[in-house]
């Protein structure tokens, strides 16, 4: 007699989860929130990034670790990726129309970025919300710029013919020196959450951050230091003349009805433009 597999509770409810992840856009259950990122030089507000999050009909707000990783085994993320661009454009668009000009930065994964008709989605995003191309930031991990550099480099052109900019998310310069993105037509390099929290007590990671912004330099390159959570870390990437910075010690990510209230705020204290 052939037994049947055993299933156990954690397989059911993440086949649960799955089944549910593949109603979930047509249900209109997904929800983008956004990060601001302010410039550290200036005090000026910079932009935001969009996030996407589910909200489960049973489970909540779920986080997209828990299922981005499905939506890019099931080939899922297609659709849902090209939704939450173009949500971006439009909220992008609305805020440039109350008088706002920042950035809105979209995460696009390494199969967005292979998938044939992914530039046509950039572009019909840009069309049919009017957004101004120039400040659309597409972000990618390295990982996502890995593979055929040749093929890669093409599609980045498609992208950069746009006119939107292009930025390198995560990135760790102790495994990867910046060099090696010089042949891609980059804009932007997002320095990684965990590399920013040792900059404080690591002579070697400040030393690393000041070799990274001379070399971002000569690259015309502007660099973007993500996680920073406390004034110590602000003060020491001021130092080291980083561009721009993101993380709790300036704001969480919201959903827009707060973030047009932090930008109220942030005019009226600040008296930096957006």
């Amino acid at each position: 007699m052939v037994k049947k597999p055993v299933t156990s509770a954690a397989d059911s409810g993440h086949q649960d989860l799955t089944a549910d992840l593949s109603r979930a856009l047509e249900a209109d259950q997904f929800f983008l929130v956004y990060q601001p990122t302010i410039d550290l030089q200036t005090n000026a507000f910079a932009g935001v990034e969009a996030l996407i999050r589910w909200r489960h009909p049973d489970r909540g707000v779920v986080g997209p670790e828990d299922f981005i990783p499905e939506l890019e085994a099931s080939g899922l993320i297609i659709p849902v990726g090209r939704w939450a661009l173009t949500t971006a454009c439009f909220q992008g668009a609305a805020w440039h129309a109350k008088g706002y000009r920042f950035a809105v930065s979209v995460n696009i994964s390494g199969k967005q970025l292979a998938h044939a008709e992914f530039a046509g989605d950039v572009e019909t995003a840009l069309t049919s919300s009017q957004f101004d191309p120039a400040h659309l930031i597409l972000e990618f991990s390295q990982q996502a710029l890995t593979g055929d550099r040749a093929a890669t480099v093409s599609r980045l052109e498609k992208l950069k013919a746009l006119g939107v900019r292009l930025a390198v998310d995560d990135f760790e310069p102790e495994y990867s020196p910046l060099a090696n993105l010089e042949e891609l037509p980059i804009d932007i390099v997002k320095l990684d959450r965990e590399f920013i929290a040792a900059i404080t007590n690591s002579s070697k990671t400040a030393a690393l951050v000041h070799t990274l912004v001379l070399l971002a330099r000569s690259l015309n390159l502007q660099i973007i230091a993500s996680g920073i959570e406390d004034a110590d870390q602000r003060r020491q990437l001021q130092f080291e003349d980083v561009d721009i910075g993101q993380g709790f010690l300036f704001s969480k990510p919201h959903e827009v009805e707060e973030i047009d209230r932090f930008l109220e705020d942030f005019a009226i204290f600040s008296g930096k433009p957006l």
